[in-house]
């Protein structure tokens, strides 16, 4: 009688499909030329979303002043970070990928101008969090984000970006997870709500 072996089932979508195949090139020059300054500051933030969907660190790095910081909220409750300068932040951010089984989307919407002048901005935006595995798609979650910008010569990058969340990005609750999970997530704080919120 033949042995079945059980095979790993191929990721469906594989993440960052579309670069592997070379449908999507992203580029690190972006032709801003005749865009607004709104325009500009929105196509920073969706490049980021590009590059860390496409796993592009070159990309995703360029998206980042050297003094970035990145921190998440996760309702109220749940603070990720802070991390602070481009390296920090490109290795938080970047860790993720050899553990995220799926290929992630992040979809943003409502982007408005918060602040403005001639050196920096801030903008803040709705976000859609999908995933898609097992040839499926699903809201992982949503939430906002909050992104201030500082001109660089004639580029706008991401001086600090405030990620918050909906509901967790993660499958578990913070009270069960390992050490090493919430160092994975960036975990620095937790506070569950009461009754009485």
């Amino acid at each position: 009688m033949a042995e079945h072996v059980k095979k790993s089932r191929p990721m469906r979508p594989a993440p960052a499909w579309a670069t592997r195949h070379n449908i999507v090139e992203l580029s690190l020059s972006p032709h801003v030329m005749g865009l607004s300054i709104r325009d500009q500051l929105a196509e920073r933030l969706h490049r980021y979303c590009w590059a860390f969907d496409e796993r592009n660190p070159e990309l995703l790095s360029e998206c980042f002043t050297a003094e970035a910081i990145w921190e998440g909220r996760v309702m109220g409750e749940t603070e990720v970070g802070p991390h602070r300068g481009r390296d920090a932040v490109m290795n938080y951010l970047t860790t993720f990928w050899q553990y995220q089984r799926d290929q992630r989307r992040h979809v943003i919407t409502n982007l408005i101008v918060e602040s403005l002048d001639a050196e920096q901005a801030t903008c803040i935006a709705y976000l859609l969090l999908l995933g898609s595995k097992h040839a499926s798609t699903q809201l992982e979650t949503s939430g906002f984000y909050k992104v201030d910008y500082r001109r660089e010569g004639a580029t706008w990058r991401i001086s600090r970006l405030t990620a918050g969340f909906d509901s967790p990005y993660w499958k578990q609750e913070v009270e069960d997870m390992e050490p090493w999970v919430k160092e994975l997530f960036g975990i620095t704080r937790h506070e569950p709500a009461t009754a009485d919120e």
